[in-house]
């Protein structure tokens, strides 16, 4: 039976809103591509939703989350209207599932959101249209950002993915990141 079946009804709501709602809130963090970047970006998570709900991928609560995730199809322009507090409630849900999971699927879910903002981020690139002045300021972030992930012995992402987010993309990872408690120093 799936821990979702003994939580509250806004408990699971929270929990299995998250997956869509963080790649909405990822892909909203920078406007710079218009309507066609917005449509990628959304093609892009609602594909990673689908295929997450095909395998375990080593969490078989993620599985039930995104299952939940997509069964809910028809809500998710509502919560793209009315998104929340994603940040909060990325935090309030991790409490949640703390009561009801071990750690390894609390990890898992992190992970899975994570991979949903990343991908999200780098579904249209629209940090690659910027001028060579932007892009020499960009490696010069990255290759501190790289240092200081190394010295902390954390693997970091290519110049060319790092190139391809843009820096609110990136921003808004980066504080995804934190609220997951996953400070990995990538973004």
């Amino acid at each position: 039976m799936s821990f979702l079946k003994t939580i509250s009804r806004d408990q699971r709501i929270k929990i299995t809103s998250l997956p869509y709602r963080v790649g909405l809130w990822v892909s909203q963090s920078d406007s710079s591509g218009g309507e066609e970047a917005d449509a990628r970006e959304r093609q892009v998570l609602e594909n990673l939703i689908e295929g997450f709900t095909q395998e375990v991928f080593g969490s078989e609560s993620v599985q039930h989350i995104m299952t939940d995730t997509l069964a809910q199809k028809d809500k998710w322009p509502e919560w793209a209207a009315k998104p929340g507090n994603v940040l909060e409630d990325c935090r309030q849900a991790l409490s949640i599932l703390r009561d009801h999971v071990d750690e390894k699927e609390v990890s898992a879910f992190c992970q899975r959101l994570l991979e949903i903002g990343e991908a999200v981020a780098l579904a249209f690139g629209e940090g690659e249209t910027a001028g060579f002045k932007h892009q020499m300021l960009t490696s010069a972030e990255y290759y501190s950002e790289w240092f200081f992930a190394r010295v902390k012995g954390k693997d970091f992402m290519s110049l060319e993915r790092y190139r391809r987010i843009s820096r609110a993309e990136r921003e808004a990872l980066r504080e995804l990141s934190h609220a997951l408690g996953k400070v990995m120093g990538e973004y």
